[in-house]
């Protein structure tokens, strides 16, 4: 299970699918999850995709909830790539669309997602505190991939979020820590210097930035930007193999 958590437009999506599509070249099942319910995801990377035909909020509130309502759930984005399944929110869902469900439910749906397949590519929500699903990956994923953006924003979401991940069991000194979204004129050495992270830039690709506003973030990369990019994708799947 890999978690990826971020400060806000450090790029968590795009990572968690970019990282699924590296995943799944090895012939590996990934199911990417999307914990949104601000903003659903679905809608932006599948905006043809028929409402709420299936969505996350119905698992988590089913009545017997069960690796077949989770099946019934999964979203199939590419045609030619059986190995990659979504599950989130859909079009018009908010937190109002369906009833609260426990943190033990929701403790009980990751373990039977770990269960159905070889990789959970957990896509956390910024708002931690307003999520149970995000909380709990936090603390429940054998890897956590932060990311951050190269300027003083990211730094401060970070100084405010992790003192809420203080118990032992977040393991924020094993956090995969990740400068995203980078652009030539800022201070990314500053800023992973000032997180004590690992070295590891995703930079900024126009390439890239046109796939998400265009709903085609599963297409191969081939602009000089987009394969810097997918170079460092592929050193994050290295790291957490």
């Amino acid at each position: 299970m890999i978690a990826v958590w971020g400060s806000p437009s450090s790029g968590k999506t795009t990572t968690a699918i970019k990282l699924a599509l590296e995943i799944s070249k090895a012939k590996k099942n990934v199911i990417v999850v999307f914990d949104d319910i601000f903003c659903p995801s679905i809608p932006v990377l599948l905006p043809l995709f028929d409402g709420k035909a299936k969505s996350i909020g119905k698992v988590l509130t089913s009545p017997s909830m069960d690796q077949k309502s989770i099946l019934e759930n999964l979203i199939s984005p590419i045609e030619d790539n059986s190995n990659i399944a979504f599950l989130g929110y859909t079009k018009g869902e908010n937190p109002l669309t369906y009833a609260e469900y426990t943190q033990e439910r929701a403790t009980d749906f990751l373990i039977l997602l770990k269960h159905l397949t070889d990789y959970v590519i957990i896509d956390c929500s910024s708002v931690i505190t307003e999520s149970i699903i995000t909380l709990l990956s936090l603390g429940m994923a054998d890897k956590v991939i932060r990311l951050t953006t190269a300027d003083f924003k990211g730094v401060s979401y970070f100084n405010s979020m992790l003192p809420l991940l203080m118990d032992q069991k977040f393991k924020t000194d094993e956090h995969i820590k990740v400068i995203s979204n980078v652009k030539d004129y800022q201070a990314e050495e500053e800023v992973n210097s000032l997180i004590k992270g690992r070295g590891i830039y995703i930079p900024y690709s126009n390439e890239v930035e046109k796939q998400y506003i265009e709903s085609n973030l599963f297409e191969d990369l081939r602009t000089k930007s987009g394969r810097a990019y997918e170079k460092v994708i592929q050193k994050i799947q290295e790291v957490i193999s």
